[in-house]
Formats: C-alpha cells, sequence, structure tokens
C-alpha cells in the first residue's frame, strides 16, 4: 500500500545528498531503486528515500514517474546536474509546509534595514565556518599545519560587518574577503607564483591547467551546495526567490545568500586540493565524493536552517 501522509522524517533527521551518474532510477514494489550498467552486467542498488535529503541527478540519468511520487511523498529534494554543475531544482507541491519562516521573513524581505541586519547574521555565520570548517578542510586535504591566516581574514571581515551601514557597502567588503580567502588558499595549494590566481565562475570548457581546474571544480561545487541551501529553504517553506541580499537581482536569490554561509568553507580547501590532479573526470569524481561527504559529516542541512533562525533573530532583534 502506498504512503499517503506527508514525510516520515524531518529534514534535519536525514542523511544530507546522494549523487548518482549513468544510472536509471525507477521504483520496484515500494523501493526507490537505481539501475547502473557496467561491462555489460546490470546492477540494482536501493535509494533510502526515507532517510535522504537532496538526491542529485548527473549526466546519463534518467528517473521515471513513480520514482519521483515516492521521492516526493517523503519531500526529497531533486537536483539536476549536468558537467559542471548546471542545477535544475525540484520540489513538489505539498500542503504539509508551515508558514511560520515565511511570515517571519516577508518583512525584512520589504525592509532595507531589516534585511541588512539579516545579511550580516549570514556573512558572520559564513566567518566563523570558514574559521572552523574552512582551516580544518586546510590542515587536512591541503596539509597546513598553520591556518592563522584565515582566521585574520575572518577577523579583518567580522570587523568590517560591524562598519557597514547598507547592503552595498557590505557586499563591496564581502568581495574583498572572497578575494582573499581565494588568495590564502592558492598559497596553501602553491599556486599563484607566476600567475596570481583569479576566479573566473561559470566559463566551463576543458581544465588544462590548475587555475582553470579550480575554477571548474569551485563552480561544481557551489552548485552542489546551493542544491543543499535549496532543500533548507524548501523544507521551511520559504521561496527562494526573497532574497535579501546579494541575490536580490537574480532568480532564486535567497539559496545564494544562503549557501554563502557554508560554500567556501567546504569548497575551496577541496577545490585547490586538487589543482594538480592531472585527470579533470578523475579530480571531479574526487572533490564531488568528498565534498558531498562533507554536507553528512558536517551537517549542512541543520546549519543552513540555524543560519536562516539567526537571521531571523537579527531582523527582530
Amino acid at each position: 500500500m502506498q504512503y499517503k501522509g506527508g514525510p516520515r522524517l524531518l529534514i534535519t533527521d536525514r542523511e544530507g545528498a546522494l549523487y548518482l551518474e549513468r544510472a536509471r532510477v525507477d521504483v520496484e514494489g515500494e523501493r526507490v531503486v537505481y539501475h547502473i550498467t557496467d561491462d555489460e552486467m546490470q546492477r540494482h542498488f536501493n535509494i533510502p528515500h526515507v532517510n535522504l535529503a537532496v538526491l542529485f541527478l548527473g549526466q546519463g540519468t534518467s528517473i521515471s514517474q513513480p520514482a519521483m511520487r515516492l521521492l516526493a511523498e517523503e519531500r526529497v529534494h531533486v537536483a539536476v546536474t549536468g558537467s559542471g554543475g548546471a542545477p535544475l531544482h525540484m520540489g513538489s507541491l505539498t500542503t504539509y509546509t508551515g508558514t511560520r519562516h515565511f511570515r517571519a521573513l516577508l518583512p525584512i524581505y520589504l525592509d532595507p534595514v531589516l534585511s541588512l541586519h539579516a545579511a550580516k547574521a549570514v556573512m558572520r555565520d559564513r566567518t566563523e565556518r570558514m574559521r572552523k570548517l574552512g582551516g580544518a578542510g586546510a590542515q587536512k586535504h591541503l596539509r597546513q599545519r598553520e591556518t592563522s591566516g584565515l582566521s585574520k581574514l575572518c577577523v579583518k571581515f567580522d570587523e568590517s560587518l560591524a562598519r557597514a551601514e547598507d547592503v552595498q557597502q557590505l557586499l563591496g567588503f564581502e568581495g574583498q574577503f572572497s578575494k582573499a580567502c581565494y588568495a590564502e588558499f592558492s598559497r596553501y595549494a602553491d599556486l599563484g607564483k607566476e600567475v596570481p590566481f583569479k576566479r573566473d565562475a561559470g566559463t566551463g570548457g576543458e581544465a588544462t591547467d590548475p587555475i582553470s581546474r579550480v575554477n571548474r571544480l569551485i563552480d561544481h561545487g557551489n552548485y552542489l551546495c546551493y542544491g543543499m541551501a535549496g532543500a533548507a529553504l524548501w523544507a521551511l517553506g520559504i521561496p527562494p526567490h526573497m532574497s535579501v541580499f546579494h541575490g536580490k537581482t537574480r532568480a532564486g536569490g535567497f539559496v545564494f545568500d544562503l549557501a554563502d554561509s557554508f560554500k567556501d568553507a567546504l569548497v575551496l580547501p577541496l577545490a585547490f586540493a586538487l589543482a594538480r590532479e592531472k585527470d579533470t573526470d578523475e579530480a571531479e569524481s574526487i572533490f564531488r565524493g568528498r565534498l558531498i561527504n562533507a554536507f553528512d559529516d558536517r551537517e549542512v542541512l541543520k546549519l543552513a536552517i540555524a543560519t536562516v533562525d539567526r537571521m531571523l533573530e537579527a531582523a527582530d532583534a
């Protein structure tokens, strides 16, 4: 008998994400499964859809209507992602989501002063996570014993946040912080001695050198992080276009706002650590596996939802 109620587990109680590539997703009985054909042998695996928050469908993957229905009943967020990212997010219409977070966010969205308070809350979470998660990632993946330089950048940005009088000024400080973080991780990876690292988003194409490879991996990682942020907003019943700062001019802008609270801290150490990997496909596979593991290990959905709560509290203070 098909399950007709709401989701059985809260999104914060589930595993973070599963990424599938060159697979066919279908239903067998009451189970969601995926099939992979490898060397003329077909293998079958269960998808724990009751205990899953986000399903990423990569290149060469298809999904059946019955599988989408079961995923929708458990409110699994489905994100289709191609080479290098290119996200397409899908969440079912539902009557189960409460409106508390939406109602609390609406006045913040409409008021520039409240938006500034909320934006500062996101950025404070960003620096805290860069200090802790970014520093730990640099130590683990880039074998850095000393990350005090990263901590100093975070302290400087926090001081700038206190001075920001409007969102535009905050965005200027944020741009400086981002560039400084790229430079610091580039130094950890021993890049940029001859040609300084320059962030070049969305260029695509072949990663023919370490700098272009890092840019490609950052793009891919950012898109995966947007999937996690989108799942958090969907679970809270918040429309993704209700941005409070730099996403205001972009469709789905709140996804970008929220992802900023954690994406650089997770993505940058992993991307720069694979800068000199010669096989681009291998680098992307390793990077993606490490990042999705980090989503679970760091409980990213809980972090994202906690950031939303702090935004609402900061604006209400």
